[in-house]
């Protein structure tokens, strides 16, 4: 892959707390509190880490971020006790969530951390490629199915990843609910990827790193 830029040492933050991890329990056999790392992320309920790690892709994105900026940050708990507290996240009584919500989100990411960042809508994948420079990286908006790029799918959206690189033809990701080798620093063709696209997401100012 020729990059028209990619962005070198990006951390990848997967949603559970050890990325190798990531098949078994997306596929149902291994609990994620059967790691011990779990207790890492902040969270003090076992139920509630099952219930949230598989809904914050967004968070993941956003620590990736904020890591390789060097940006102090919360644990991932209270990154999303943070986000439910903007809104960013709704709970409702039956259990179900609303998000991530992106204005609110953005808000929230520009107030906290102090990173320019601003929602696109019914945008080509190809232009967000063209957006990806030293300066920008993107959230985007694609089906889950896409760890597994080979096989159909059956929807486009639902999941976050993080676009940090890109060339004319590619996009280069960190997916964090991906599995290998569909995981990090995943070089997919722009061509193959927008099937899974849902043409929204954000765009993240990369500020200059001292």
């Amino acid at each position: 892959m020729d990059n028209k830029f990619h962005h070198t040492g990006v951390p990848y933050r997967s949603q559970w707390a050890s990325p190798e991890l990531n098949e078994g329990i997306i596929a149902g056999l291994i609990d994620p509190c059967d790691d011990p790392m779990w207790t890492l992320s902040g969270f003090s309920s076992e139920a509630d880490y099952r219930f949230w790690a598989r809904r914050i892709c967004g968070i993941a994105c956003l620590e990736s971020i904020l890591d390789f900026l060097s940006i102090p940050h919360g644990t991932r708990y209270e990154m999303l006790c943070e986000a439910l507290s903007v809104g960013a996240y709704i709970k409702h009584g039956d259990n179900s969530v609303t998000g991530l919500i992106y204005r609110p989100f953005c808000n929230w990411v520009r107030v906290r951390f102090h990173l320019d960042i601003s929602v696109f809508e019914d945008m080509p994948l190809s232009d967000i490629a063209n957006e990806i420079s030293p300066f920008c990286m993107a959230l985007v908006s694609v089906s889950p199915e896409i760890r597994n790029p080979k096989t159909p799918n059956s929807r486009r959206g639902g999941h976050l990843v993080l676009i940090h690189g890109s060339d004319l033809d590619h996009i280069r990701f960190h997916n964090p609910s991906g599995v290998p080798p569909y995981q990090m620093d995943v070089s997919l063709p722009i061509k193959e990827a927008e099937r899974f696209y849902a043409r929204r997401g954000m765009l993240v100012s990369i500020p200059l790193r001292s």
